[in-house]
């Protein structure tokens, strides 16, 4: 039996459900914590560099060195869940029955972020929600990138969402956040008060269109687990430099 099927030993102790022990009647339960995002498909209007002064954007190379931090910085997500809605019948003496209706799916995903120091966080996500709507002009700054023009897919873009055991590679959930955008700019976060020292944590609501949880979902996490667990070859290796 594998360990991702460990589960069903469950059986086994259905009376006392203590599944303790080395050996029998042993299942592992899912522990919680484990998790991490990739964005995948950065929308251009945020990939590039405004100007001299934008030394946020600067900082990065390319896409992917933004959806490193993005993945790094990422301390919580809570995910978009389904209602299955029903439709009641009265009948005699009214009792009730009932049968499926529609499915009313979550349309956002939360994510919370630690903020660093130059608030790459903060910066991010103001140029994201400015390149969509300017707050001088209320018009979109999104005009011809890549010959596109303002479409879905030059402001939008996907997050990929998954937990693990705590190996940190044993994919447990997995999801495929599909147009996803941010709507909130967190500039109302960066209160402060002299009596107050703490960290700041960014919490994003991102619009979602679709979400996905097929089977390349689960191989495409799969990918970005194995690229996440070797960066571990980076902290194991500090000894080293001494």
């Amino acid at each position: 039996m594998s360990l991702k099927n460990a589960f069903v030993k469950t059986a086994d102790n259905m009376l006392s459900r203590r599944w303790g022990g080395h050996s029998v009647g042993v299942a592992d339960p899912y522990i919680t914590g484990y998790h991490f995002i990739w964005f995948d498909k950065l929308p251009i209007a945020i990939t590039k560099p405004a100007g001299e002064a934008d030394e946020v954007m600067g900082a990065f190379k390319d896409p992917g060195e933004i959806a490193k931090v993005l993945a790094a910085t990422c301390t919580g997500v809570t995910p978009p869940g389904g209602t299955l809605n029903k439709i009641e019948f009265t009948g005699l003496g009214g009792v009730k029955w009932a049968v499926p209706g529609n499915l009313d799916y979550g349309n956002s995903v939360s994510v919370k972020f630690t903020e660093m120091q130059g608030l790459p966080i903060t910066n991010l996500m103001h140029k994201w929600v400015k390149s969509i709507r300017d707050y001088r002009t209320g018009a979109s700054q999104i005009n011809d990138e890549g010959g596109q023009g303002y479409t879905k897919e030059t402001y939008s873009s996907l997050m990929y969402y998954w937990t693990t055991a705590p190996d940190a590679e044993t994919i447990e959930y997995y999801a495929c956040y599909d147009g996803v955008f941010p709507t909130k700019d967190p500039a109302d976060l960066h209160a402060s008060d002299i009596e107050s020292i703490g960290k700041l944590d960014i919490e994003i609501e991102f619009n979602v269109d679709y979400v996905w949880h097929e089977d390349w979902v689960h191989d495409k996490c799969k990918k970005f687990a194995d690229t996440v667990k070797g960066q571990g070859s980076t902290v194991i290796a500090y000894g080293d430099k001494y």
